[in-house]
């Protein structure tokens, strides 16, 4: 986080009166202090600030955020928008108001030169002689009324006659056909022979077996559709009794949802309790500790820090914001400096020891920190009578507050730089991170900082028996200064009876937290036990639902085929009374062809007088009816004059009302016309000052959103920087990869050409090459393996020789030694068996730099290809300059 970086790099002190430990660091230095324990000096040298280096992460922080902003610009240009567009609409809203006010202004001006006396008294006159002929138009109206009323019932009557005569005509008509056909018929009759009668009595024959067989059908239908009535019954029965029990299923499903909802509410109230509870616990601050902080002696007792883990654990660690403590304004004397109340001290106090006895038992020490009136007041008295203007201890004030302190046996200060604190929360915030840097980040100052916080210096292991001695504590800042302050003492004597405050320990939270756990576990069981049950009543319900289904199914066949069986036999009951009808129809027709001859010619006789008596009622009823169309033609004549008559008079009518409003009006406007100018005047001048604020206001949006645009244009500007270095970042990522990867196959291809290059011992301590050349005294061999002066794996030793150059040069390297060990015989003698198949015995050196000249060509080709992609040649030149 980016507070623990600047919090590393707050200075912090401390000081040991009794051990007499003192360490400082200056502000804005990250480098160890040179500790004088004797004279209680500092020595500091400052150190270059590291440039701030961003990362992938932060990078891609960055776009989100301007992408953010440059969305919320947009949003923002967008509504401006559509503001300018409103804004422009109420100006032409506005300017067309403003010509037709000026319009009624100029007609009423019009109107005010016309009004005078004679000329009012002449439109007076007017209107008493319009209102009069008003009068006789409407008069006139109402008569033209009264005779389309009268027309409009005459006429209906008379389309009654016409319709009644033409009933007639039709009446007549049809029973002229049927006189005709009897009279046909009495004539066939007459004129008959035996086959016709044997022909019509075959067609009675006929019909009358038709008649017995659809008889017989029709009582095999009424059987049929009896049977199928029954299974329409029992179906009903059926899906009655399935209804039933899908009714109590039904039941039974609502009743173990309820208890499941109620069940799930419980659940839901358990969980909400334990998230709240969860809530607190996770905002408690804490520093989590290394398991192994601290190393230890040959005694069992820590005596250093064990470096190799603090930077981890620093990570680690970060502080948790207090929603309440940000309620909670801190004061700040005329230079910003804070100045915190006694409440807000002893809070502060309380809250640093929980977190350090929580250290200590980490770390496996016993908690021995404990705060009282007395270590309150020490701390404060050193806060307030501290004079030192630098960063520093005063040591004055602290040998006079620990004067203050009977029988005092040691105690000790760590301070820290000032900061600036709205609330408490911000104090918290930044004496936690004191406490991180000065537990994991102290190794400038031997360590004492932490020495101190952690316990190591009072206290003792968690597993010694008995009780540490008290550590009394007390946390205070600077008033003239702000410096922040962690003084403590011991003392060799306890008091039992003295005050000590509740150091908060969060156990009873926890537990809470433990017991509502639980609770959820016992209703997070009942709640499946309540969903189980409703599952098992669903799987019932639906069981139940799907038999009333197949019940319904089978009663909508049996009603289906119900109704075809009842359809059928109302069909065949027609089909019966059909061929009965016929039957009966050609029974008729034998009887008329088997009777007496003097029968026939009677009714030949009575067919031909029906017939001619019918003729002259239909002859009359056509008569009848051409009169009564010709009356209607009248009568329609008469109608349509009326109402064209009615459609005059209410035009006479309305043009003379309208002529009389027009004078009305007229006059009305002359009698005011002083005040319709004034009206129309004022309206004019209330327009134009609509028009006028509605282009100041079209003119504040307009500017408003050209602000707004350049606004835009630079959250988009800041977005594509941003998607710039992150794309940049991106590159260089990926062209270290390609780096990386390229050393990685170079020295694969190296360390395999090694693998092949041999080299030959000769001598006492020399190496030959391939080429007979004798290696640098630098040159090593370790387990066979050969390594340059650079540490390079850069051959194997062989044993076997197979050139005349190796074997040429090895001999004379020994030659050249016997030479030598002729001069010196014994020391030759001694050291030739002492260094016997050795070559130069050293430490291997890391593999770093040029593996050889394969190696740089790859790195090369890889550097020039990245370069080639990111730009990087030029700058990396200028870096060396």
């Amino acid at each position: 986080m980016e507070e623990k970086k600047i919090v590393k790099k707050l200075a912090t002190a401390t000081l040991v009166s009794g051990a007499m430990l003192l360490a400082v660091n200056k502000p804005s230095t990250v480098h160890a202090a040179d500790v004088d324990v004797k004279n209680n000096t500092n020595e500091a040298q400052s150190q270059k600030q590291p440039e701030q280096v961003v990362t992938k992460d932060q990078a891609q922080k960055d776009v989100n955020k301007a992408q953010s902003e440059r969305d919320n610009a947009k949003s923002q240009a967008d509504e401006a928008q559509k503001n300018v567009d409103k804004a422009n609409q109420d100006v032409t809203s506005a300017q067309k108001q403003v010509e037709e006010a000026t319009k009624a202004n100029n007609s009423a001006k019009e109107i005010q030169k016309e009004a005078t006396p004679e000329h009012i008294n002449e439109v007076k006159a007017n209107i008493v002689q319009q209102e009069q002929e008003v009068a006789n138009k409407a008069k006139a109206q109402e008569a033209a009324q009264k005779e389309a009323n009268k027309q409009s019932s005459n006429l209906a009557d008379a389309q009654k006659d016409v319709d009644g005569a033409n009933y007639w005509v039709n009446e007549y008509s049809n029973k002229l056909a049927q006189n005709q056909k009897a009279i046909d018929d009495a004539k066939a009759n007459l004129n008959a022979t035996q086959d016709q009668v044997n022909q019509a009595q075959q067609e009675v024959n006929n019909d009358q077996n038709k008649v017995a067989e659809a008889q017989k059908a029709v009582q095999n239908a009424n059987a049929q559709k009896d049977q199928l009535a029954e299974q329409v019954n029992n179906a009903n029965n059926a899906v009655s009794e399935a209804t039933n029990e899908v009714n109590d299923k039904q039941s039974s499903l609502s009743q173990a949802r309820q208890q499941a909802d109620a069940a799930k509410a419980e659940l839901d109230a358990a969980q909400s309790t334990v998230n709240g509870l969860q809530t607190k616990v996770d905002s408690i601050n804490v520093i989590t500790m290394p398991k192994n902080y601290f190393l230890y002696n040959k005694y069992g007792m820590p005596d250093r820090v064990n470096t190799a883990v603090v930077d981890a654990a620093y990570n680690a660690n970060s502080y948790k914001d207090d929603q309440e403590a940000k309620k909670e304004a801190v004061a700040h004397n005329k230079d910003g400096v804070t100045q915190l109340t006694d409440a807000q001290q002893k809070e502060l106090t309380l809250w640093v020891a929980g977190i350090l006895n929580d250290v200590r038992q980490q770390v496996g020490l016993k908690p021995n920190l404990v705060v009282t009136p007395v270590s309150l007041a020490h701390t404060n008295y050193i806060a307030t009578h501290s004079t030192v203007p630098t960063f520093d201890h005063d040591t004055n004030a602290i040998d006079a507050a620990d004067k203050l302190i009977p029988d005092l046996s040691m105690s000790s200060e760590s301070i820290g730089t000032p900061w600036y604190a709205e609330n408490m929360n911000d104090v918290k915030r930044g004496v936690y991170y004191h406490m991180l840097s000065m537990i994991f980040g102290d190794a400038d100052a031997n360590w004492g900082h932490a020495f101190q916080l952690t316990g190591d210096e009072t206290s003792m292991l968690a597993n010694t028996p008995g009780n540490p001695n008290p550590e009394y504590f007390g946390v205070s800042f600077r008033k003239d200064k702000g410096f922040i302050q962690f003084d403590s003492y011991t003392k060799w004597a306890v008091d039992p009876k003295e005050q000590k405050f509740e150091i908060p320990n969060y156990d009873g939270l926890k537990a809470s937290l433990k017991d509502a756990k639980h609770e959820l576990a016992v209703k997070q069981t009942s709640y499946g036990e309540a969903t189980n049950t409703v599952n098992n009543a669903e799987k019932a319900y639906n069981v139940a639902a799907t038999k009333l289904a197949q019940a319904r199914q089978k009663q909508s066949s049996a009603k289906n085929a119900y109704e075809v069986a009842n359809a059928n036999v109302t069909k065949l009951n027609n089909d019966l009374a059909n061929l009965q009808s016929s039957l009966k129809s050609a029974q008729e027709k034998l009887n008329k062809l088997t009777e007496s001859k003097s029968d026939k010619d009677f009714d030949l006789w009575k067919a031909s007088d029906f017939y001619e008596a019918t003729k002259k009622d239909l002859d009359g009823a056509k008569s009848d009816a051409a009169n009564m169309q010709k009356e209607f033609d009248k009568v329609k004549a008469d109608y349509d004059q009326a109402f064209a008559k009615l459609s005059q008079a209410k035009a006479d009518a309305k043009q003379a009302q309208d002529k009389l409003n027009s004078l009305k009006s007229n006059l009305s406007a002359l009698q005011n016309a002083e005040e319709n100018v004034a009206e129309t005047a004022q309206a004019l001048t209330d327009a134009t000052a609509e028009l006028d604020q509605a282009k100041k206001s079209a003119d504040d949006l307009t500017a408003k959103l050209v602000e707004v645009k350049a606004t835009l244009a630079e959250k988009e500007t800041a977005l594509t920087t941003a998607k710039f270095v992150l794309a940049k970042i991106e590159k260089e990522e990926a062209a270290k990869e390609a780096v990386k990867k390229a050393q990685e196959e170079a020295k694969k291809v190296a360390e395999e050409k090694a693998e092949h290059t041999n080299f030959y011992k000769a001598g006492n301590d020399k190496l030959i090459d391939s080429k007979g050349q004798v290696m640098p005294s630098d040159y090593t061999v370790k387990e066979n393996k050969v390594y340059n002066a650079k540490g390079e794996f850069v051959g194997v030793v062989s044993s076997k020789v197979e050139s005349r150059v190796v074997a040429h040069a090895i001999a004379k390297v020994e030659a050249k030694e016997s030479t030598t060990l002729n001069s010196n015989a014994f020391s030759s003698y001694a050291s030739k068996h002492a260094k016997d198949h050795t070559v130069k015995a050293s430490s291997v050196l890391p593999t770093t730099g040029s593996r050889d000249t394969n190696l740089a060509g790859l790195i090369g080709l890889a550097l020039a290809s990245v370069g080639s992609l990111l730009g990087l040649a030029t700058s990396k030149k200028k870096d060396l300059r």
